[in-house]
């Protein structure tokens, strides 16, 4: 609009928009007219306004300052109430006339819009924080499901340096792993260590005496270091691993934006190589990249110890009539004596421990899948002790009320010992409530004629003979009356 004349329209909209306490910039960019054209008819009304009736002259845009209950606004603003809310409800109670950009401009310079913080100075080798984040989904090129994962980062308090690995979980195995890869990454260990509140490394949180996990406490003891959790629902109390993995995220997770990843090792491995190029990065406040100040502090870290850390998970059961506990899914036998006990269990990848007041009762190898049992025969009682025992003939009885097949079966599960199966047992017999004791009666005999004794099997066969009663019942029914059928006792 430079170079032509304005319209009376477009002057009374300039001067308009300079009564509601706009700039002149601001005026010009709004409509489109030349800063020197809009400060040339500004001065012009000013100057009329001053010969005219001085009273008409608009306040400085100062003074409505004055009006304003500024520490009233800090209250609602720092309780949550946004800066364009307030300005929204004075400028309705017209106790503003200013647009928002000139009410945040005032509102910043005397009221502070944020808590006072503190800046936190580590030592070398003196603290690293723990926390886990969202991963990213891994493609099963099998089933073409997305499996999550979990993004565990560790991060050394003076030199920001960071490690991080995808994991399937944060269960007490990937946790401890975990922190043993990131040591070994480190090439050392730190004085503290300050993880979030899960229930891997805290088991009841406290905010002055939290209880640390068992499995963890091993750990810590192993590496000699010491645990302080953050406090719950605290960040800032870790606010160096928070905010590592906020900008770790931007930067990798947008590089691998249109990647796909079909396994955790894959992902790990593309996660390696960008974490040696985030940690040759310059830190903005530093100007040193993390790897320049990591070799400053990696003199200061504690030494490995010798041994390599075996990850093993705790967990306590109690021990039931059979002599056995369950883990994992999975059966393993203690001592009788004990039974009715709880005992801690500590658990690696391979091998299970069971443990009572400090003292090893048993050694297993670890099963997989379910269902299945690791027994040691030493751990049960004679044998005679054992048919003696008030359950075992309970078992006992009641198979014989069913009939000779059951009982047959069953006495074949009590032998050579009475408890070796005798939860096998309980759930034969647990079938003649279900079941009406004839079937059981004959899916006995069929499991002692394939000498197959397990509850699953039994269970089906008396289904199948169910569902083949009904067929048979349905086909022989009664028929209807037809008169022009002979009846059996007219056939001669």
């Amino acid at each position: 609009m430079a170079g032509n004349g304005l319209n009376m329209k477009d002057i009374s909209e300039i001067k308009r928009l300079w009564k509601l306490g706009l700039k002149k910039r601001e005026i010009s960019r709004i409509t489109k007219v030349h800063r020197n054209t809009v400060s040339r008819h500004i001065d012009q009304f000013i100057s009329e306004i001053n010969f005219v009736e001085p009273m008409l002259r608009p306040s400085p845009i100062t003074n409505w300052t004055a009006e304003i209950d500024w520490e009233k606004i800090r209250s609602e603003y720092l309780s949550g109430v946004s800066l364009n809310v307030i300005h929204e409800e004075l400028f309705e109670d017209k106790k503003l006339q200013v647009q928002y950009a000139g009410f945040w401009k005032q509102a910043q310079k005397r009221i502070s819009l944020t808590e006072a913080t503190m800046v936190r100075v580590f030592k070398p080798g003196e603290r690293a924080e723990i926390d886990y984040a969202d991963g990213i989904d891994i493609l099963d090129p099998v089933t073409g499901e997305l499996r999550k994962t979990e993004f565990f980062v560790g991060v050394l308090c003076h030199s920001r340096y960071a490690f991080a690995e995808f994991t399937w979980t944060q269960s007490s195995q990937d946790f401890l792993q975990s922190h043993v890869n990131m040591f070994e990454y480190f090439g050392g260990t730190t004085k503290l260590l300050s993880p979030d509140n899960l229930k891997s490394a805290v088991t009841k949180p406290h905010r002055y005496d939290p209880v640390i996990n068992q499995a963890y406490t091993r750990l810590a003891e192993h590496y000699e270091l010491a645990v302080v959790p953050a406090r719950v629902r605290t960040p800032t109390d870790k606010a160096i691993v928070e905010r590592t993995i906020q900008i770790f995220q931007r930067y990798f997770f947008m590089k691998i934006r249109h990647r796909t990843f079909t396994s955790l090792l894959e992902l790990n491995q593309c996660l390696r190589e960008h974490l040696e190029i985030f940690n040759q990065k310059k830190h903005r406040i530093f100007r040193r990249t993390r790897a320049e100040m990591f070799l400053d502090e990696k003199s200061h870290l504690k030494s490995l110890p010798q041994d390599a850390y075996k990850v093993a998970i705790y967990h306590s059961a109690t021990l039931s009539r059979d002599c056995h506990l369950i883990f994992d899914q999975n059966y393993y036998s203690a001592p009788h004596s004990l039974r009715g006990k709880k005992l801690d269990i500590w658990a690696t990848a391979k091998t299970v421990e069971i443990f009572s007041d400090g003292e090893r009762l048993a050694f297993h190898g670890r099963r997989s899948g379910h269902g299945r049992f690791a027994t040691d025969p030493v751990h049960y009682p004679p044998a005679q002790m054992a048919y003696a025992e008030e359950d075992v003939q309970k078992v006992i009885n009641r198979a014989v009320s069913v009939g000779p097949e059951t009982e047959k079966l069953i006495k074949g599960l009590l032998n050579p010992h009475p408890l070796m199966h005798f939860r096998r047992s309980q759930g034969v017999v647990a079938l003649s409530w279900k079941y009406t004791p004839e079937l059981l009666e004959a899916a006995c005999r069929d499991a002692n004629r394939f000498n197959n004794n397990r509850v699953q099997y039994l269970e089906r066969v008396i289904k199948t003979r169910q569902g083949v009663a009904r067929k048979v019942e349905d086909e022989i029914g009664l028929r209807s009356y037809n008169p022009y059928l002979r009846g059996i006792d007219n056939i001669h």
